[in-house]
């Protein structure tokens, strides 16, 4: 009786297991490797003749580009960046009693100019000035005024030049900037800052400014020029960002 019993246990078990594979398919595991290398290749939920899952949805036909509007792949010389130094401090020189206008005192030139949904690149050149002229706004100071931006990171690369950036503090005499639609929300101007961080920058140097930090920049005689990356923190209209 216990050998019938068995061979009907297994008997069961085997129907089972035959009609299992005919009509189930195997799940892969969920981490598979090969110890030989001690790489190991994630194929979460994934199964047998199916293509292998990309981690969340990476490059997914059936998914909008993660960056539809990215610049294309792009290099610049170091030889080209130098010169765009000089060529920028030969113009400046001749505007140096020119009052500043825009969203920034700054002179814009160079090979860099890109800008996306997140993030945009460009550079720019400070001057040294001897004699005061108006700020944008309306200080008469040998200095450009004091920025601080609600939406976005400043990354600087410092391409040429010397001198100060005084970061942190709070800007006196700040006010909105203006543009031709009234003020910039979360733009502001104004100098100097008071109770700020004063970093000695050149040439090669890096810079990171969180949002909200105001910064002034101080160039040394001859100025300084710049890359300025600004990212956007994800939150804050683009539109709003100067």
């Amino acid at each position: 009786m216990k050998k019938r019993f068995a061979l009907c246990v297994v008997s069961a078990a085997l129907v089972g297991y035959v009609i299992g594979r005919i009509t189930g398919s195997t799940a892969s595991p969920v981490v598979g490797g090969h110890l030989s290398d001690l790489s190991f290749i994630e194929q979460a939920f994934a199964q047998d003749n199916k293509p292998e899952a990309m981690p969340f949805g990476f490059n997914s036909p059936n998914l909008p580009a993660l960056a539809p509007d990215a610049p294309p792949i792009t290099h610049w010389s170091v030889d080209d960046i130098q010169k765009v130094h000089a060529d920028m401090a030969e113009k400046a020189a001749k505007l140096i009693g020119r009052s500043g206008s825009g969203s920034s005192q700054a002179f814009f030139d160079g090979p860099i100019d890109l800008q996306s949904r997140n993030f945009s690149m460009y550079m720019l050149y400070r001057i040294h000035r001897e004699q005061p002229v108006l700020s944008l706004t309306k200080v008469n100071s040998v200095w450009d005024d004091a920025e601080q931006h609600a939406g976005v990171y400043d990354f600087y690369v410092f391409t040429g030049g010397a001198g100060q950036m005084i970061v942190g503090g709070r800007i006196e005499n700040r006010k909105n900037l203006m543009d031709k639609d009234g003020p910039v929300p979360g733009e502001y101007r104004g100098q100097p800052i008071v109770g700020g961080q004063t970093f000695n920058v050149k040439a090669g140097d890096w810079l990171l400014i969180p949002p909200d930090q105001p910064h002034q920049p101080k160039p040394g005689p001859g100025g300084f020029s710049y890359m300025i990356m600004k990212i956007n923190t994800g939150i804050y209209p683009w539109s709003l960002i100067r």
